[in-house]
């Protein structure tokens, strides 16, 4: 496993930083975007946590998502969302630990952030996408918003590989097939989960997704989408015609 991955080079107020985790026994690498002028006041910053895709890494998405965070005044942390749990449940449970027991508290303790859920936020692209939509939703009281990028929510249907590469015109009738199932909505489901805690998500939890019509994941986008209309919990879905499974292409 690689712990720390610095990159080649890093964009302009982005620098490579580790901490120590308990759960993993080891450093972990991180990069972090603090905002121009932070070392020169005494102002407190909202914070994002981003989390990167399958087999990437803290240094994968600091130059595709450049052109946000240096838009925004807020400090961008990129976390190296590594585990040692082979299941993906496991994984997604353990990286859960890493970041809200630990990378959190070590960033509001070395950093000025304003340490409130209005001012914390979740982004992700692929699996950090719906590990970043899961952790949002699980944790309320803990982020006011996420940006999922193009997340792969078929791990968390509980569901196999069923809803990849579908043809985007078979997505209501996967998702209407789907909730005539009992189980997709038992515990431990995404779906569940957004169903639980509902009244504290909605109005309260910004979310805006990002999917190209083109990625072999826009059918688990679009039953996403569709599930949260039906709890009338607001979301902005943004759609980019032709696009596939890029990072770049979608912000």
């Amino acid at each position: 496993m690689n712990y720390i991955n610095p990159p080649a080079e890093s964009p302009q107020h982005v620098s490579h930083k580790t901490f120590f985790s308990q759960v993993l026994d080891h450093e972990v690498g991180y990069n972090i975007y603090l905002p121009p002028g932070y070392a020169d006041c005494s102002e407190n910053y909202p914070v994002v946590y981003h989390i990167h895709g399958w087999q990437g890494n803290e240094s994968s998405d600091i130059w595709p998502l450049e052109k946000v965070y240096k838009n925004r005044r807020a400090i961008t942390v990129f976390m190296n969302a590594i585990s040692s749990e082979d299941g993906y449940f496991d994984a997604l449970l353990q990286i859960e630990s890493i970041l809200i027991d630990e990378l959190i508290p070590h960033i509001d303790g070395q950093y000025r952030t304003e340490a409130t859920r209005e001012n914390r936020m979740l982004s992700g692209f692929s699996m950090g996408g719906n590990m970043a939509f899961y952790y949002a939703v699980k944790y309320p009281d803990l982020f006011g918003a996420v940006t999922p990028y193009a997340g792969t929510y078929h791990h968390l249907y509980n569901k196999g590989y069923r809803t990849v590469g579908v043809a985007p015109e078979k997505a209501v009738e996967l998702y209407e097939e789907m909730l005539r199932e009992q189980w997709y909505l038992e515990e431990n489901n995404i779906l569940c989960l957004v169903r639980q805690n509902a009244d504290k998500i909605r109005g309260k939890l910004k979310i805006e997704i990002h999917i190209g019509t083109a990625d072999i994941l826009f059918c688990d986008n679009e039953i996403m989408r569709l599930y949260l209309e039906s709890l009338n919990i607001p979301h902005e879905y943004r759609k980019f015609e032709g696009i596939e499974h890029e990072l770049g292409k979608i912000i």
